[in-house]
């Protein structure tokens, strides 16, 4: 017996179905081709920003390291020259800031020639950058400055005075120890030749 016209729409419908149905479940089922992006590091307001940071600082980047170390240890080193300190101190007008690189929540990576406002840790002897650490625009100084203040210099170390040791009994060295000896010859014939001159003057 032949198939009908209805039939034969309704077995092509359950095939095509099917088809979908199987193809659906293997998508479903498939492991993913892209992997998940990871997520972003939490925004923070300016105010947890600046609590988080033992010292907050507007400086130039003079010279930016090269990344050292594997994995998520990896750090590069920033020298910077200070030129305005917003909250607690530095020593020193020139500074080394340590900054992650590749982590979740990592700082920028820092620019020669160009001036930010670093928000850091103190670690030991090390300042380390948080992620806070931003191009210093006139907007985020006016911010900085709004909850900071204008800040201060920092700190220059005086240049140190030379030291003069006394030496007792020491005697002055000889005219011919201070002079070389070409030219203590010279001065020795000059006095010679001078002596010699007051001589034949008062024999005269």
């Amino acid at each position: 017996m032949r198939p009908t016209p209805g039939h034969a729409r309704s077995g092509l419908g359950t095939a095509l179905a099917v088809v979908l149905l199987g193809g659906a479940l293997a998508v479903a089922t498939a492991p993913s081709a892209v992997a998940a992006p990871a997520p972003a590091c939490p925004a923070k307001s300016l105010t947890k920003q600046i609590n988080q940071a033992d010292v907050v600082f507007r400086g130039m980047v003079d010279r930016a390291g090269r990344p050292h170390g594997k994995g998520d240890q990896r750090t590069r080193t920033y020298a910077v020259t200070a030129d305005r300190v917003y909250q607690s101190s530095l020593v020193t007008d020139r500074v080394r800031v340590t900054a992650e690189v590749g982590t979740r929540c990592a700082p920028p990576t820092l620019k020669e020639g160009k001036r930010y406002i670093f928000f850091v840790t103190e670690q030991g002897s090390r300042l380390v950058s948080t992620p806070a650490t931003a191009r210093a625009t006139h907007q985020l100084t006016s911010r900085v400055e709004a909850k900071l203040g204008s800040g201060k210099a920092p700190s220059t170390p005086p240049p140190a005075d030379p030291e003069f040791q006394k030496v007792a009994d020491a005697a002055p060295p000889e005219l011919s120890r201070l002079l070389a000896p070409g030219a203590a010859l010279v001065v020795l014939s000059l006095l010679g030749l001078f002596v010699v001159s007051r001589v034949s003057r008062r024999t005269t």
